[in-house]
């Protein structure tokens, strides 16, 4: 198996491969060689009957495999679930054993390096027939220069919850740019309330404010990448953690720690979390006293900067050992743009609450309501949620050796909410660590 270096973006991939000296990469399939003809994937399947296994870890995908199954029962198609645990790890090993799942369910994270291990199957040959059905960002991440990679499952569009309670009894307006958000905790913390929860083991927050202030950490010029993690926009980031965390306005409960943290949400201990429709599905089941008090707001923005949201896309993962290719992106396709899917996959009550991939997701915005969480506050959902969309941003970069660089920024990230280092000391170790591991690796590296 071939290893190659790739450039991952929030609206793309970038090849690499020249930095690898790997040559190009092996294909997926006989099916999907460079010159293959597009293959049309249209609304019934015509082809031999056949079972398209998928995996993922939540059983509430069910529900959408289900309403695939029943408006595909007559063409020989069908989809059969199996919920697998520690999803990124069995389908490495399953693949390595050569029984891997015909579609799994990924984010595009970790999808660079499903198809730097030849994992990931190219799906260019289906997707040309495939793309208007989806919106711009997500078209452009599963996408590698001219070849696609995936099919997309879901957008992540990025806004602000309130427990409107905690806010009308302090008196207090909800904050628009970050900065205004500080001031806001710190009011909070003297009154003995957190503003925001950060977890020591998820560094995401840092990556996206980096992000939304306008750092670019891994920028490919050429056959050099340019390492720029280091920069006055990421500092800015960090010193607002910093700040809030001498303030004391986070907790800093770990995921680890679910029903602790969703206590402290329904008790009141937590004003308010950035997120997005996925999430708002375990806080509706978990809450009882809170339910009917959070309020949507638009997501906050640094001062002098425009409205911005960061964040990844789900994505259906074909493997390049799928039986059939064609009937696997078939499958993924009618479960991410077929109404009764999508309805399915976006419900907080049966579903997964996944905002919708397609190219026009107004329809379904209702479908992904959470309607006992924001109770009165329901008329805000639909415009806070679709701005949210019009402002996502997508020119990140995860560089070659991402996956080794974000294990050094976990722990850096876990030593900072643990007050054993600043936050503004991530950026310079997390930039030396990324220099010196590429350099290592042969790649041509720059920095300022």
């Amino acid at each position: 198996m071939k290893t190659r270096a790739l450039a991952f973006t929030g609206l793309g991939l970038v090849s690499a491969l020249a930095l690898a000296g790997c040559g190009t990469p092996a294909s997926s399939s006989d099916d999907v060689a460079d010159d293959a003809e597009p293959v049309e994937i249209g609304d019934t399947w015509t082809g031999d009957p056949v079972t398209v296994e998928i995996w993922h870890d939540n059983a509430a995908l069910q529900p959408a495999v289900e309403a695939f199954n029943t408006a595909h029962e007559d063409e020989g198609i069908q989809i059969e679930f199996v919920e697998t645990t520690d999803l990124n790890t069995a389908v490495r090993n399953a693949s390595a054993a050569g029984d891997a799942p015909d579609l799994f369910i990924s984010q595009t994270a970790d999808l660079a390096s499903f198809i730097a291990d030849g994992i990931a199957a190219d799906v260019t040959a289906y997707y040309e027939s495939i793309a208007s059905d989806y919106s711009d960002v997500v078209n452009e991440a599963v996408t590698t220069g001219d070849r696609q990679w995936a099919v997309p499952a879901a957008d992540i569009p990025t806004f602000m919850l309130y427990n409107a309670r905690i806010f009308a009894d302090n008196g207090l307006e909800y904050p628009e740019t970050y900065e205004e958000f500080l001031e806001a905790g710190k009011t909070l913390a003297d009154r003995g309330i957190s503003i925001f929860n950060v977890a020591g083991e998820d560094p995401t927050a840092l990556i996206y404010l980096a992000w939304e202030a306008g750092a670019r950490w891994y920028e490919l010029d050429g056959d050099t990448w340019h390492i720029d993690v280091d920069s006055e926009e990421t500092q800015r980031a960090a010193e607002y953690f910093d700040d809030g965390f001498a303030a004391g306005m986070f907790s800093t409960i770990s995921y680890a720690e679910y029903a602790a943290m969703m206590q402290s949400y329904d008790q009141g201990q937590i004003a308010s979390r950035q997120l997005s429709t996925w999430q708002t599905k375990g806080m509706q089941a978990n809450l009882v006293d809170s339910l009917g008090s959070w309020e949507p707001a638009p997501n906050l923005h640094w001062e002098g900067r425009d409205a911005a949201n960061a964040a990844f896309t789900r994505v259906f993962a074909v493997s390049a050992d799928a039986d059939d290719v064609e009937a696997a992106v078939f499958a993924a396709h009618a479960l991410s743009t077929e109404e009764a899917s999508v309805a399915a996959l976006a419900s907080p009550e049966t579903g997964l609450s996944y905002f919708p991939a397609v190219a026009d997701p107004q329809p379904y915005v209702a479908d992904t309501l959470p309607a006992d969480l924001v109770g009165e506050h329901a008329s805000a959902w639909e415009p806070v949620v679709l701005e949210a969309v019009d402002t996502q941003l997508g020119d990140w970069t995860y560089g070659p050796n991402w996956a080794g660089a974000f294990t050094q920024l976990q722990d850096l990230w876990g030593k900072a909410v643990a007050g054993e280092i600043a936050t503004t000391e991530i950026a310079p170790q997390l930039q030396e660590w990324i220099v010196d591991d590429l350099t290592q690796q042969g790649i041509s590296v720059s920095e300022d």
